[in-house]
């Protein structure tokens, strides 16, 4: 008879597929990128597994309450300290990978990492929330007069580093960026409440996103931008996995005391929700192709 994972039995599975891991690194069999990806897919599930307001109109403003103070604090950094993050532009192609015959097919590997400094921070939170607020009006005219949406390329995503995103910030400066992300993702705030939930939900003809995911993940990602610099994870790949093998069993923790809530949900960078235990079964299940592949690749 097949049993419910319950959260403590996924922390149990989490805790023996670290130790293999750790075992295969300190044999050797594992090296320095395979435990930079490991690192990465436990900083993200732990990313997942922040509680997140339901409703995806509280979330906007729940997320930009909850990074703001780390916008404040750019100033505290060098403005041409420039950090990685765990993101890299294969991690993004593996998390918005739409379901169909060609999911699986393996692409060629992008290994570009995002990358921040303090401007580079405030421009990715100003342009994304632009962006995706521009969505929203093109997504509601498209299910209303079914006008095809028009891209908005002209923005430089995380892997890209501008020559003023290396230039000094001050004290005016800084102000000058919080006015314009406050008044920008106050905007969002408003067109997203201004949603129903059949709106929320209208699924485009193409197969893109319906705008709750799209939401959600606009919130979640102000996390990613804001944090990057004081939560910057350690070079030291070791360390790195460390870390965020930790953080991961504190949030399973903390999803556990939240069993049941009703007013949260946990949902990913891209939207995509998820349980604590399918979560940390993803971890696994990735955990385990590295670990294959590092056996693979000795035997041959």
């Amino acid at each position: 008879m097949s049993h419910a994972i319950t959260v403590t039995d996924a922390a149990e599975t989490l805790r023996r597929s670290g130790d293999a891991l750790a075992s295969a690194a300190a044999a050797g069999r594992v090296g320095a990128t395979a435990l930079e990806s490991a690192a990465a897919f436990r900083t993200i599930a732990a990313w997942t597994l922040a509680p997140a307001p339901r409703d995806p109109r509280a979330h906007v403003r729940a997320a930009h309450a909850e990074a703001r103070p780390y916008l404040t604090r750019l100033l505290d950094h060098p403005a041409d300290r420039e950090v990685g993050s765990v993101m890299t532009a294969d991690l993004f192609r593996r998390l918005t990978r739409r379901p169909g015959p060609d999911a699986g097919a393996r692409a060629a590997s992008d290994p570009a990492r995002y990358t921040y400094t303090p401007r580079k921070v405030l421009r990715r939170v100003l342009d994304h929330a632009l962006d995706h607020l521009n969505q929203i009006d093109q997504w509601r005219a498209w299910r209303r007069d079914g006008t095809v949406p028009v891209p908005t390329d002209g923005w430089a995503s995380s892997t890209v580093t501008l020559a003023e995103d290396r230039q000094p910030l001050d004290a005016a400066d800084l102000a000058a960026w919080l006015w314009r992300i406050d008044q920008t993702i106050g905007l969002l705030a408003q067109r997203a409440d201004g949603l129903g939930e059949d709106e929320l939900d209208w699924q485009p003809p193409d197969g893109g996103w319906p705008l709750r995911r799209v939401v959600h993940h606009v919130s979640r990602c102000e996390h990613l931008y804001g944090t990057a610099l004081d939560e910057a994870p350690p070079v030291e790949p070791s360390a790195r996995y460390e870390r965020a093998a930790r953080l991961l069993d504190e949030r399973l923790r903390e999803a556990q005391l939240r069993a049941g809530d009703p007013s949260i949900l946990f949902v990913n960078l891209y939207g995509v929700f998820y349980t604590p235990e399918t979560a940390a079964q993803e971890v696994r299940d990735l955990e385990e192709g590295l670990l294959a592949e590092a056996c693979g690749a000795a035997v041959r």
